[in-house]
């Protein structure tokens, strides 16, 4: 069995490369929150506006999501060997609608990774509950 062999492990996959990205893209900005002491160094928007839009907050927000990529891998890997497929389609349609908004947004990214994802997911999903 390959290590790529599962949406799950491409998920987790997709997850590592994306801390990796983010590691190098947001070096300078992910420093600069580190050296600021991490706590409160990113504000919300409404009650602290400091670095709520701009370099940090994006630097924050991108490197934010990579453990949540990590961990529906590993949930996405444990509905298929459950044999939920119903959990495996409502996956990839997440996946697949975030893409999609993703690409419209922000077309030169990561977000077309998740369009096979979402499809492979959905047909994984559509075999399991087939039997």
């Amino acid at each position: 069995m390959s290590r790529f062999d599962s949406p799950g492990r491409a998920l987790v996959a997709i997850g590592v490369g994306h801390g990796i990205w983010g590691s190098i893209a947001y070096r300078a900005e992910l420093r600069e929150i580190a050296r600021a002491g991490l706590v409160d160094t990113v504000g919300d928007g409404i009650f602290q506006r400091a670095h709520a839009r701009g370099p940090r907050a994006a630097a924050f927000w991108f490197m934010f999501i990579t453990p949540l990529l990590g961990t529906g891998g590993y949930l996405v890997e444990r509905a298929e060997r459950a044999g939920d497929g119903r959990a495996l389609q409502v996956s990839g349609r997440a996946f697949g609608a975030a893409a999609l908004l993703g690409v419209t947004v922000i077309p030169r990214s990561g977000f077309p990774l998740a369009l096979p994802l979402a499809v492979w997911l959905e047909l994984r999903g559509r075999a399991l509950r087939r039997g």
